[in-house]
């Protein structure tokens, strides 16, 4: 079962996007922080990470490096409601880029074609948070 961590300070967004990709059989981890995602990186193998960009404290952009850091090959889905175009400057090689305004159709189309080629090689060295 493919390991999907939800980064996102907003609890609707959160929800909505858990009980989508856990219908589809997607086992889902929800983070609403940095140190919540740091937590689940550490301990979890995930082979996916929807990352919003606006966020309290330690934003997107910030949080992006983090898991770079984690692990080079992750694979990361920018979810946010800046326009595509400013989530690609904001957070250059992400595997794909959503703006929340397009629908969860769009989301979980992105999510299937993100996770469907090859496995996910995680990195061996492990954060600390």
């Amino acid at each position: 079962m493919k390991r999907i961590l939800i980064i996102d300070d907003e609890p609707k967004i959160r929800r909505l996007y858990s009980s989508l990709l856990s219908a589809e059989g997607y086992s889902i981890f929800e983070a609403r922080n940095a140190d919540e995602a740091g937590g689940v990186l550490v301990a979890m193998q995930i082979d996916l990470v929807l990352l919003d960009i606006k966020m309290p404290e330690t934003d997107g952009c910030e949080m992006w490096e983090i898991i770079k850091e984690y692990d080079e090959k992750a694979r990361v889905i920018v979810a946010s409601v800046f326009p595509l175009n400013e989530q690609k400057q904001r957070i250059p090689g992400a595997k794909d880029y959503f703006d929340k305004a397009q629908g969860t159709d769009v989301l979980l189309a992105k999510v299937k074609k993100a996770l469907e080629f090859g496995p996910v090689t995680h990195g061996t060295d492990r954060l600390s948070f």
